[in-house]
């Protein structure tokens, strides 16, 4: 009887996640920020389009075609030239154990010639711990024109 009860324990242990949940930690906000960093960096001094395709993700380019892509960044290349760019909102989530993910979300006000824009970033790690972009969204207000 006696084998029975550690066998039921063993295989509910083996079932049980351990997970360590870590939220907005200043760490993962400082990993995760290194690639928007060198987006905007490529978008300003680089001029190999392959280097911008680099820091997105295949989850990325699983809805989006490169294409679509370089007629998004030309779009915004319209408005005006990246001058400056500040973080405006961050949020970072790490989960550590038998379940892991790493997201990232990032806002920046950026400044570009005359216009401004918000840009917004999602990002997550993928299965070889690399920090890609997942996910990026360009919101302008045409209303103050």
């Amino acid at each position: 009887m006696k084998s029975i009860y550690l066998l039921l324990l063993s295989f509910l242990l083996l079932s049980c996640n351990f997970n360590q949940f870590y939220k907005d930690r200043e760490s993962d906000k400082a990993d995760g920020e290194k690639v928007p960093q060198k987006f905007y960096w490529e978008i300003r001094y680089g001029g190999n389009q392959d280097d911008i395709y680099k820091l997105f993700g295949e989850k990325f380019f699983s809805v989006t075609s490169k294409e679509k892509l370089t007629e998004l960044l030309n779009v915004t290349g319209q408005i005006g030239p990246v001058e400056e760019y500040n973080l405006s909102h961050w949020e970072t989530l790490v989960v550590k154990g038998s379940n892991p993910k790493s997201e990232y979300l990032f806002v920046y006000d950026v400044k570009r010639g005359t216009e401004k824009t918000q840009e917004t970033f999602t990002l997550e790690k993928d299965e070889n711990g690399d920090i890609k972009i997942v996910g990026y969204r360009v919101n302008q207000d045409m209303l103050s024109k």
